[in-house]
């Protein structure tokens, strides 16, 4: 179940809220966790059986790990059983198939061939093993302590808005919240707008600009043009950013109907001026839990400088490889490290001198190439797409349909991502923050176009969010 399906936005969701608002508080708990339970059996009636078994698990590791004492020797078993089983969840349903098909394909001359499983991928599975770790990690660190009971560690795992995407949040981060939170008229009226908001973001702008893309890069490389590869790539780095961020926004909305405040996963990073600088802005929360939970404990910044870039290349190798199980998106982790340790050899230093404009610009350009690999289903296909995009000669006679709504759609999601680039930005900002019939006249806009984008998800076939494919 998704939320910009229409069996959520009209039947669960105002079920559940009219259920949750008349339960009284002291059971509000039960409700949400019967809610979420529900709402991800909807779509994986199996593996969320097993994520209940793993979270229990889970649970009581975490109480012997504190019983044990944090950081101590004898606790580190029980740390050890949490990470092994989580992992091994992941690799199964993730990493299975990746690992076998690659290692028959590193055998020469084709000798070993191996029975691929079938294995379906679950929604979510990511996000979920993470926090699930982060939880265990923290316990055993001392940083936070074990949930007090098993219905509010079940409520932290199982929390429907974040649960299928993020962001990815600590239980120590939410645990007063979950433990105590309130409620008001102008909380839900904001929750709601920042869910209408997401929604505009991922029907009207993501899903508009994923029909060129998808189109562009359907076409075989040999009918590629020039100017298509462009079009394929602009669309794709809008699509990918406000199908991502809509996510994101709907998310936090509906965590802000229910009382909670989840972490913010977008900062507009289109406008960074390093590729240190996007991460800080593009999914925060895996940004912070790579940083914390992998980046550090290898030794982060401490030791020579080629142990600092070591580290950084290995974090995004391995980001990479969690986004997908392909070597594609292992390419794409490496590209990232690349421009990250080219960030600290030289780039930040650099940068300062030269306008924000052109660094954007410069950062952009990179990212939108890092886009390609991201967005390639082979090598074949990155190297013959990235070719044709320097080739102003290259041309074919495909035909990708690009319809007034569509060209509407790039405008409007250029302008967006990139506005705080304008000159005069922060003073409008300012200003806008401040202005008496901001929050009338933002209610209206997004009521208006909140509407044409549930008539839209009525009207057209359905589009899943990208990110839920990883």
């Amino acid at each position: 179940m998704l939320f910009s399906s229409p069996f959520f936005i009209f039947i669960f969701l105002p079920a559940f809220l009219v259920l949750f608002f008349i339960t009284r508080t002291r059971y509000r708990d039960y409700v949400l966790l019967v809610g979420s339970i529900g709402f991800y059996l909807w779509g994986e009636p199996t593996f969320c059986l097993i994520a209940i078994a793993s979270a229990l698990l889970d649970y009581w590791l975490c109480k012997m790990i504190y019983r044990m004492g944090v950081r101590s020797d004898k606790a580190k078993r029980y740390v050890a059983i949490g990470i092994i089983s989580n992992l091994l969840i992941l690799f199964y349903y993730k990493y299975t198939n990746f690992f076998l098909s690659s290692i028959a394909q590193l055998v020469p001359g084709g000798k070993y061939h191996f029975e691929l499983f079938d294995i379906i991928l679950p929604i979510g599975v990511s996000f979920i093993v993470f926090e699930k770790i982060t939880y265990i990690v923290d316990v055993y660190r001392g940083v936070g302590k074990p949930a007090t009971g098993v219905l509010k560690y079940l409520n932290y795992v199982f929390l429907f808005p974040k649960l299928l995407a993020g962001p990815i949040i600590k239980y120590h981060e939410i645990e007063k919240q979950l433990n105590e939170r309130g409620f008001s008229i102008d909380e839900m009226a904001e929750g709601f707008k920042r869910f209408l908001r997401g929604l505009i973001k991922k029907v009207l702008i993501a899903d508009t600009c994923g029909e060129v893309a998808n189109q562009v890069f359907a076409l075989p490389t040999h009918e590629l043009s020039f100017g298509y590869s462009w079009l394929g790539i602009i669309t794709f780095t809008l699509q990918i950013y406000f199908d991502f961020s809509g996510y994101s926004d709907m998310a936090l909305g509906l965590a802000r109907m229910l009382g909670f405040r989840l972490r913010e996963n977008f900062n507009m990073p289109y406008i960074a001026t390093s590729f240190t600088e996007f991460w800080r802005r593009w999914h925060i929360s895996l940004s912070t839990w790579i940083k914390e939970y992998l980046y550090i404990p290898l030794g982060g910044n401490k030791g020579s400088h080629i142990k600092m870039y070591t580290n950084l290349w290995i974090c995004f190798l391995l980001s990479g490889l969690w986004h997908g199980a392909s070597w594609t998106f292992v390419l794409w982790g490496a590209y990232n490290g690349l421009f990250l340790v080219l960030d600290k050899v030289f780039w930040l230093k650099t940068s300062i001198k030269i306008p924000r404009l052109m660094t954007a610009s410069l950062t952009l350009l990179c990212v939108m190439i890092g886009w390609v690999i991201f967005r390639s289903t082979s090598f074949d296909q990155m190297y013959h797409y990235l070719a044709t995009m320097i080739n102003p000669m290259q041309q074919s006679h495909a035909y990708v349909d690009v319809t007034p709504d569509i060209v509407t759609a790039i405008i409007i999601g250029s302008f967006l991502s990139l506005i705080a680039l304008m000159p005069g930005y922060s003073q409008v900002s300012e200003y806008y923050g401040t202005w008496k019939y901001r929050v009338p006249v933002e209610g209206f806009v997004i009521g208006i176009f909140g509407f044409f984008a549930v008539c839209k998800i009525v009207g057209v076939t359905f589009n899943p969010f990208l990110y839920f494919r990883f």
